[in-house]
């Protein structure tokens, strides 16, 4: 069967593209495949959740299940089955290691997938701040990337103490983040990011 081939690649809950889609069925016309599609919704084996995306359901206690705007631009921006390729920043990265308390209206996001220096789009009524990555974001440099905008994001900050201290410091041990790497990339940030790495004495007595 035509759905054969989604559900043999793609999980249930999972966003999925339009351009996916359209490369799953390189044998197939475009206008095939959206036909196809059209049809494999109203049969509910497929749920289209927005212009463009896409997911498999599934049954749970409390009916039919829901993706959200957040699982797609996580997906689309930030990580998936394919690799790692952006990062949360902003607020939400400033609370995540204890240096903001403020709840953020909109999610910032620093992403391989965004070409511009920085743009915000809606999903389902959820806006997110793109911003184009200094550099390409891995998997093996994600952990140095984060802290180097952590630190970046923070303004002129004299001092990290405390909490927040140690935060960064676990942050580093759990992720294989050394002190050279970060000092190695620190000239791709504002010249603040190395000054705040330095004045934090997070690479105090790291290994």
């Amino acid at each position: 069967m035509w759905m054969e081939r989604i559900k043999k690649t793609y999980q249930s809950d999972v966003p999925i593209f339009t351009d996916d889609l359209l490369s799953l069925y390189p044998d197939f016309t475009k206008a095939y495949v959206f036909r196809m599609l059209r049809e494999a919704e109203e049969k509910g084996e497929i749920i289209r959740f927005s212009r463009g995306v896409y997911y498999l359901p599934k049954e749970t206690v409390l009916g039919v299940s829901k993706i959200t705007a957040r699982m797609v631009a996580q997906n689309k921006y930030v990580e998936s089955e394919r690799g790692v390729y952006g990062l949360y920043s902003g607020l939400s990265l400033l609370d995540r290691f204890a240096l903001s308390s403020q709840i953020p209206n909109v999610l910032e996001i620093v992403t391989n997938h965004e070409p511009t220096r920085k743009r915000t789009v809606s999903i389902k009524g959820m806006r997110f701040v793109l911003r184009r990555s200094r550099f390409p974001i891995n998997k093996e440099n994600v952990g140095c990337y984060t802290l180097l905008e952590l630190f970046s994001e923070m303004g002129d900050a004299p001092s990290i103490e405390g909490v927040s201290k140690a935060l960064i410091k676990a942050y580093m041990k759990e992720n294989h983040v050394s002190p050279d790497q970060l000092l190695r990339f620190a000239g791709d940030f504002p010249r603040r990011a190395l000054k705040n790495l330095v004045s934090s004495g997070v690479l105090d007595g790291t290994k």
